[in-house]
């Protein structure tokens, strides 16, 4: 029944199913299927025979508060993913694009260089970035600072996946001939279908924040080492 209520007074075989309205179960009633209410209210008097199981959906105030917002956060995490996804897009192909000499030393210096002492550097710069982190929250002063981190790690994310993108594209078939913003951006296609993954995209995810900090973690110390050089 859709959009009228139901009354059981008898005996009933199949399933009984009432959209947008009341169900009342007699105490004569005898019902060998399943019963599924929704949008309605489902009364059973004593001495009814309910011999499967009975699916009740309410649309009252707090289930229809809890679905918009529910659906709310699943539009809003969406709409967040599609908008990273397109960042991490874009920014590798910009990077190409616009830094061409500097983007190409970057990547060559980094093509071939050995992963395990990258991804160990970024290991333990992440761990040092998070305990500096943990202390700063601990003191209102220390908030900016925090902030300062974030972005840190964003620019080096974006230097990490600008490196990784301009690899991968390069082992594509077909790309050899093209211009390098294409390669990248085709190696940042992967990556981002690859971060998507449920569950082992998360790991993908984190694999390359350990690889863009042990890069930039790298040039930094490398900076460093030519400044002292220098004097």
């Amino acid at each position: 029944m859709i959009g009228g209520d139901v009354s059981v007074a008898g005996t009933v075989n199949n399933t009984v199913v009432a959209v947008n309205g009341d169900v009342l179960i007699r105490s004569s009633a005898h019902i060998k299927g399943v019963i599924i209410v929704i949008g309605g209210h489902l009364q059973q008097e004593d001495g009814a025979d309910v011999t499967n199981d009975i699916v009740s959906i309410s649309f009252d105030n707090a289930t229809v508060n809890s679905l918009i917002i529910g659906s709310g956060l699943i539009l809003g995490i969406g709409a967040l993913k599609l908008a990273a996804s397109l960042l991490m897009l874009i920014v590798p192909v910009l990077m190409v694009a616009l830094g061409k000499r500097k983007t190409a030393a970057l990547v060559d210096r980094y093509r071939n260089a050995p992963r395990g002492k990258i991804f160990s550097m970024g290991f333990f710069a992440g761990l040092l970035l998070v305990a500096v982190s943990a202390l700063l929250l601990l003191t209102i002063i220390g908030i900016p600072f925090i902030l300062l981190i974030a972005l840190f790690i964003i620019a080096a994310v974006a230097v990490g996946l600008t490196v990784a993108s301009r690899v991968f594209g390069e082992q594509i078939r077909g790309t050899s001939d093209k211009p390098d913003w294409v390669r990248t951006g085709a190696g940042a296609f992967i990556l981002i279908s690859a971060i998507n993954i449920p569950f082992i995209g998360l790991f993908i995810l984190m694999a390359l924040v350990l690889y863009s900090l042990g890069i930039t973690t790298s040039w930094l110390e490398s900076l460093l080492r030519n400044r002292k050089k220098s004097k």
